[in-house]
């Protein structure tokens, strides 16, 4: 069973009353385009944007893999390792 914040639970409840449909439909469609996503995004393979598939989801957005984003995203990890790594070193002498 999924955790459903409040407030979305009170549309979904709305829009299962309004279209006659069981609420666990209604959630199933919802959550469906999120599950979607996750997948596709782990197909990926981490620091190599074009193995990442574009995802549109109407009305929502787009999920767009930008090699120049990946890249800085990957600097600012190996930053942060390495700043934990000379912290580690220090401490650790």
């Amino acid at each position: 069973m999924r955790t459903v914040p409040k407030e979305i639970k009170e549309l979904l409840i709305s829009v299962s009353l309004e279209l006659d449909k069981p609420y666990e439909l209604v959630e199933d469609i919802y959550f469906h385009e999120f599950q979607y996503t996750a997948e596709q995004m782990k197909k990926g393979e981490k620091n190599n944007a074009p193995t990442f598939e574009n995802i549109l989801l109407k009305h929502f957005g787009s999920f767009i893999s930008n090699e120049r984003h990946i890249v800085k995203l990957k600097q600012i990890t190996d930053e942060k390792n390495r700043v934990k790594r000379e912290k580690d070193t220090i401490v650790n002498g």
